[in-house]
């Protein structure tokens, strides 16, 4: 596709020193941007859920639940498409594709309109049906910023991004804190989160010098949807995990504990944010060795390791030391979290080891082959805690959580078949030693010794030692050169 940068809506290719500059800057700022977005994110939710409660925090968790997934499915992978599409992208694609998400958006708040006194129905939280009814307002503010963060992003300028991702989220606590204090409950959130959108929307549009416009092209349309389908199918099916918080716990045991579970998992992705970045890059590793099957089985083996040792402290330091601060941080009302806590720290440092399985699958495009995996894990899940919460409230959530844990074996099965055995005994001892160690309120204090066990295992250390001078040796090089 030939043509100036302002019919194609890109710059002409940089040169590749440049571009690699560009990557490495973009790569810092986006690592500096998540760092502080964590640190605003723990005080602003701490200090609101401190004064609203989990009640209130519980109605705007299942209203937010409902709107997140709602727009996994209006975005369709379109970001993807943008941003990964070879070549240069027209004007007029960044145009049709800002009109479908609009229209994305507006169906949306038309499906919300229409059913959410049917949903409501089955949730039961007070105070959810009319969170959700405003909330929904801002879905097509926040899709239509994709096609501008998309120029961008195309661009490498991520310094942009994190500084209008990181000014959103710091606009939404400007107006949700004050609000709170103020005694508006879950109010406080919707009105942060509506103005977040708002303000990121603004700021994209304005720092891409994107001007918007309705077009329609119905050979355009088809191609990005046909693009990213395998890829949304994905997205869609593991998401429905955000909705058995609100959908199941908000059935059977009511806003507070919906609110509970939810400040749980918030803690637990803010504990293991490097989860999500480690497998950004290990896509990016992975399809470079695609077609050296022993180098494939060597990165999922010591992926799964190192995956264990960066999540597992942090994981294991909030259990042993939470209950020291977190009632003086939330006060006593969210103490329930410590019950939950352990089981979905479980779930995700397991998910964490299991992220080089799909993205093996992710390399070698096995998208449908990964949908089952979802919905297999899925059923199990939301199946697991439908049962368990009636018979044992708070801690069945975990539970469900627990019985989806055997869904892994399908995505183990699907990784051997591409490149052959595994193995699994070192990142299984780390993992059991940190799984015991999580549960050292159930099992006594000796569990908490368990961890170190593990890593004093004769194997773990001469693991630790290969790790230590794969490492050392690139240490050496970067400092000399």
């Amino acid at each position: 596709m030939t043509g100036t940068a302002g019919e194609t809506g890109d710059s002409p290719p940089p040169a590749p020193g440049y571009l690699r500059t560009k990557v490495l800057r973009g790569g810092a700022y986006l690592f500096i941007r998540q760092f502080l977005s964590l640190g605003l994110s723990l005080v602003g939710v701490f200090v609101i859920t401190r004064v609203i409660g989990p009640e209130h925090y519980g109605a705007f968790v299942a209203a937010n639940g409902i709107y997140l997934y709602l727009q996994n499915l209006g975005q369709v992978g379109v970001d993807v498409y943008l941003v990964r599409q070879p070549g240069n992208v027209a004007e007029r694609e960044y145009n049709v594709a800002s009109t479908f998400l609009l229209a994305a958006g507006l169906l949306g708040i038309l499906l919300v309109e229409a059913g959410t006194g049917l949903l409501s129905g089955w949730v039961e939280i007070a105070g959810f049906e009319p969170l959700l009814r405003v909330m929904i307002f801002a879905l097509p503010v926040q899709l239509m910023a994709i096609a501008a963060s998309a120029r961008l992003e195309r661009a490498l300028d991520y310094r942009r991004v994190a500084a209008i991702e990181l000014l959103g989220q710091a606009s939404s606590y400007v107006i949700a804190v004050p609000l709170a204090l103020e005694g508006f409950g879950g109010w406080s959130l919707v009105a942060g989160w509506i103005v977040q959108q708002a303000v990121v929307c603004t700021m994209f549009h304005w720092a891409a010098s994107y001007v918007p416009r309705l077009r329609i092209d119905w050979t355009i349309v088809p191609k990005m949807l046909s693009y990213t389908f395998g890829f949304s199918l994905v997205t869609w099916s593991w998401q429905l995990r955000a909705l058995v918080n609100p959908l199941i716990v908000g059935h059977f045991l009511g806003a507070t504990a919906v609110g509970q579970i939810g400040m749980a998992i918030r803690i637990v992705e803010v504990l293991t944010f490097v989860k999500a970045i480690a497998w950004r890059l290990s896509v990016a590793t992975l399809s470079r060795i695609q077609h050296d099957k022993r180098k494939l089985q060597d990165a999922v083996t010591q992926g799964m390791e190192l995956q264990t040792l960066a999540l597992a402290p942090a994981l294991l330091g909030f259990s042993w030391l939470g209950g020291l601060f977190l009632p003086q941080l939330l006060g006593a009302r969210w103490s329930p979290i410590l019950v939950v806590f352990p089981f979905i720290a479980v779930s995700y440092l397991t998910n964490a080891q299991f992220n080089m399985h799909s993205s093996v699958l992710a390399v070698f495009r096995k998208n449908y082959e990964t949908t089952f995996f979802c919905i297999i894990h899925i059923i199990m899940f939301a199946g697991g805690a439908a049962i368990c919460v009636q018979y044992v409230g708070l801690a069945g959530y975990g539970w469900g959580e627990m019985i989806a844990l055997a869904s892994y074996y399908v995505l183990h099965y699907l990784a051997v078949g591409i490149v052959g055995s595994i193995n699994y005994r070192v990142a299984a001892i780390w993992w059991g030693g940190t799984v015991l160690g999580l549960f050292w309120h159930q099992l006594g204090v000796w569990a908490i010794a368990m961890p170190f066990v593990a890593l004093l295992w004769p194997e773990s250390v001469r693991r630790l030692r290969n790790l230590y001078y794969a490492i050392r040796p690139r240490a050496s090089h970067v400092a000399a050169t």
